[in-house]
């Protein structure tokens, strides 16, 4: 699994029109006509490490194919390089691509494993030989890849699903024809592969997509059984990772833009066609829906859990004693001076690995944490700005510390705090979009999920972001309506 991308950055003048870009592409027809541009490829591929020692040409690095393909596709890049198979022929005809040439090696593929890793390492690479051998891992081969339609080729009926322990298996593509999913069932060559070992050694396959910048990282640290994708073996990956024998091999295609354009429909059809290609075809608004639930469950829960920390660290940073403030203090400066990324990715790859914790308990978890590091100074000023005069006031007419507390300064602390705590809210909603990373399938990871069959960066990306609105919206309001309940 791998792309890279060859982009003329050289005398591209957007508003002069292709003609540039369409003479280079057409100068590029093999590997030797590559210098002098600007070559664009996915972080983490075989193609990184080929292209990144290169100096005589320009790099570009892109984190999905999606984002390869359509900088390609608007006119960014000259040359798209990847598995040749890796864009289906009805796709490339849609889009306007074509391939060039192919490149002049063959990279053998495998399903990668922890290092020592023999429990599934061994009798799944005994079964792809005897798949081999009786020629059956060949037709499925020519089933999936040597088909123009790739994405309609049904998965075989193999009987009932087995039960027990499942096989966890990350997927780094999502792209027809190696492996993607169809209203929630996984179709493509590994799989079909997949599901076939699964039934032989009688466990249950979960699978699940997860970007290859993260994948490794969640085999390491055993959130994953099997790492899948189209991954190349090579001699360097060898030194960390140990592989089943090879399903298939993926030759390097280089891609470019066709001269014609590819298909043009007028405005009101193009909006139809990415209507229905990104949310009627195949229930893809399914991802949308599911994603919005992962989204508002991981905000409120992270807010409400958040919020309770955040109230217990302000009441230790005013407490009289100063090593407690201290320690407040400095968990306070610690969550602010790690990105939250990090911090996620720490927890759930390092600290919580291992504990069977689900994902998206771990995301409330480092949501919650970094978010009463700030809402805890938040409530800590809004406290201190209520006069001493009212705990004194109420002290006078015969309330108690706690009562006083509650019913006098809390209500006007409360008030006080509310405008930021809002602000402060509406960023972890926000900020949730990056819990792709582990494998969460959120919003926005819903969105890259359709980018990557539809190959439309647009109308996914408009989709969720309007969600995302919305959602901050309802948050807004549904504060304000708090701080009128306050105030009565």
């Amino acid at each position: 699994m791998s792309v890279a991308m060859t982009v003329s950055c050289k005398n591209h003048n957007p508003a002069a029109g292709n003609d540039d870009t369409t003479q280079t592409q057409a100068a590029i027809r093999s590997e030797a006509d590559l210098p002098g541009h600007s070559v664009a490829y996915t972080s983490g591929s075989v193609y990184d490490l080929m292209m990144s020692p290169r100096t005589d040409i320009n790099k570009l690095c892109f984190n999905m194919q999606t984002d390869c393909i359509e900088a390609i596709v608007r006119g960014h890049a000259d040359v798209l390089v990847d598995d040749e198979s890796f864009i289906p022929p009805e796709e490339m005809a849609r889009l306007g691509i074509r391939l060039a040439f192919r490149g002049e090696k063959d990279f053998p593929c495998g399903f990668a494993f922890r290092k020592g890793e023999k429990e599934l390492c061994e009798p799944l690479s005994h079964f792809i030989d005897s798949l081999r051998s009786t020629g059956e891992l060949q037709e499925m081969y020519e089933r999936w890849f040597l088909c123009d339609t790739p994405s309609r080729v049904p998965m075989p009926d193999l009987g009932p699903a087995p039960t027990g322990k499942p096989i966890l298996v990350g997927e780094a593509i999502n792209l027809p024809p190696t492996a993607f999913p169809v209203e929630r069932q996984w179709r493509g060559l590994e799989p079909e592969l997949l599901e076939r070992f699964a039934h032989h050694i009688g466990r249950p396959v979960q699978i699940n997509y997860i970007p290859v910048g993260s994948i490794v990282a969640a085999l390491q640290a055993g959130n994953i059984d099997i790492l899948g994708g189209g991954i190349f073996i090579t001699e360097e990956r060898l030194k960390t990772l140990d592989f089943a024998s090879s399903h298939y091999s993926a030759h390097p295609g280089y891609f470019v833009k066709s001269t014609d354009g590819g298909t043009r429909p007028g405005f009101s059809q193009r909006v139809k066609q990415m209507f229905h290609n990104n949310l009627i075809a195949e229930n893809r608004w399914r991802y949308i829906t599911d994603g919005l639930w992962e989204t508002v469950k991981i905000s409120l829960l992270s807010i409400l859990l958040g919020s309770l920390i955040g109230a217990g660290v302000c009441r230790m940073r005013m407490s009289r004693r100063k090593w407690v403030g201290m320690i407040a203090q400095v968990y306070v400066d610690l969550m602010r001076g790690i990105p939250m990324l990090v911090f996620l990715m720490i927890m759930f790859y390092v600290v919580l690995s291992g504990t069977g914790m689900g994902a998206s308990a771990v995301a409330v978890i480092a949501f919650a944490l970094n978010f009463a590091a700030y809402v805890s100074e938040m409530f800590r000023t809004a406290i201190l700005s209520v006069g001493e005069g009212q705990t004194e006031a109420g002290l006078a007419i015969g309330f108690n510390r706690w009562q006083t507390f509650i019913y006098i300064v809390a209500p006007q602390a409360l008030r006080n705090v509310m405008p930021v705590y809002k602000g402060e809210a509406i960023s972890l909603v926000k900020n949730t979009s990056i819990v792709g990373y582990i494998a969460i399938q959120d919003l926005t990871r819903a969105s890259d999920m359709i980018r990557n069959r539809t190959f439309d960066a647009f109308f996914p990306l408009l989709t969720v972001t309007i969600i995302y609105f919305i959602l901050a919206w309802l948050l807004g309001r549904l504060l304000d309506l708090t701080v009128k309940n306050i105030d009565k």
